[in-house]
């Protein structure tokens, strides 16, 4: 894997990843007329015991704009600026231009609740230059390659003092809503563990104490539908 690091026009950081060779940038874009916002905090809810993100400049994010303005399209035109640049590279990474964290999140609002600044990172990842590409249908060295790029923002990420979780996603379809249509996925660094991640780590704990094997590994190993029933019959156990 052979990568570049850049800043946008903006400050904001762009990487550009390849698999044959070192990646190649025609010009380093920012989209024009805009600002990365750090407005974002959080606000502990008492009654669900946890913290709950406030990032209301998200609602200006672009939405589904039309195919002549993808701002995921590699693109050198300075008339229609893009989030990537034009050249040779297979996947990019930059830093989201409305991000829920922001390692630039300033002293949250004094409320009845605890709060805290939104420290933190989100990423954008675009998985090819093809508009018209998807994940599942890429060639399988290329979603190595993405694999690759996963592993490596976690290991940067995870690095930072800030950052208490990675959390690696794709966004695909209007249903859960997405608001851009080229093949690209996110990368949310938080400041925080999420309730969920918690419960799933406490789970994949105490099934490695009583097996001393990892929940992960046990299902890619075996195929899921042929789980034996006394590991069925002890969960449904567990779970009611």
């Amino acid at each position: 894997m052979f990568k570049q690091a850049l800043t946008k026009g903006d400050g904001r950081s762009l990487l550009l990843y390849a698999r044959n060779g070192p990646p190649r940038a025609e010009c380093t874009p920012a989209l024009q007329g805009k600002t990365r916002s750090s407005t974002s905090h959080l606000r502990w809810h008492p009654l669900r015991g946890e913290w709950v993100a406030y990032a209301t400049h998200r609602q200006y994010r672009t939405f589904l704009p039309p195919p002549d303005w993808n701002p995921l399209a590699p693109s050198c035109d300075p008339a229609r600026p893009t989030e990537v640049p034009a050249g040779v590279w297979d996947v990019a990474v930059f830093e989201n231009l409305f991000p829920t964290f922001s390692p630039e999140s300033q002293d949250a609002p004094t409320l009845a609740v605890p709060t805290a600044a939104g420290r933190g990172v989100c990423e954008v990842v675009v998985f090819a230059q093809d508009a018209a590409a998807s994940l599942g249908r890429l060639p399988l060295w290329h979603i190595e390659l993405i694999v690759e790029v996963w592993a490596d923002r976690y290991a940067e990420l995870s690095a930072r003092d800030e950052v208490e979780y990675v959390f690696v996603f794709e966004n695909r379809g209007r249903e859960v809503g997405v608001t851009l249509h080229h093949p690209h996925g996110q990368i949310y660094a938080y400041p925080f563990i999420p309730p969920l991640a918690v419960q799933e780590l406490s789970l994949e704990r105490q099934y490695f104490d009583r097996h001393r094997r990892t929940l992960v590994a046990d299902f890619v190993d075996r195929d899921v539908f042929r789980w034996p029933a006394t590991e069925a019959q002890a969960h449904t156990v567990r779970c009611d």
